[in-house]
């Protein structure tokens, strides 16, 4: 009777590991653009929401909060931080005499970004 060896010769393993190789290299890319667009994404929400928190915060007390800290208890719930796509935080500045304020933070690419709800003073 004959000894039959089964498995995958070298040149099997060889093949594949550089095909593997090969696909790894196509797709880092396009993940590393999807991890980008999903921090912004973030970045935009997070804006919006503590605009609303502002917004809702303004309307309760006639005037916007001194500092992001006061929407933590009340307006805000589960986050201790305000940053942005960067992990810097959020830069807020109130203008209380007129009841504007300036939101902003940075995206990925280390652009400014403005909430929506902030207003330039004239």
């Amino acid at each position: 009777m004959k000894n039959k060896q089964s498995g995958f010769t070298l040149i099997e393993v060889v093949a594949v590991a550089a095909l593997l190789g090969i696909l790894i290299t196509m797709v880092m890319p396009s993940l590393d653009g999807a991890n980008t667009k999903v921090k912004n994404a973030k970045l935009r929400n997070d804006l919006a929401a503590v605009d609303q928190a502002i917004q809702l915060y303004k309307m309760e007390n006639g005037s916007v909060p001194a500092n992001l800290e006061a929407l933590q208890t009340d307006y805000i719930s589960g986050t201790s931080e305000f940053k942005d796509a960067k992990g810097e935080a959020l830069t807020y500045t109130a203008n209380d005499t007129n009841g504007t304020y300036t939101l902003t933070g940075k995206n990925a690419g280390g652009e400014v970004v403005t909430s929506g709800g902030s207003t330039t003073t004239p």
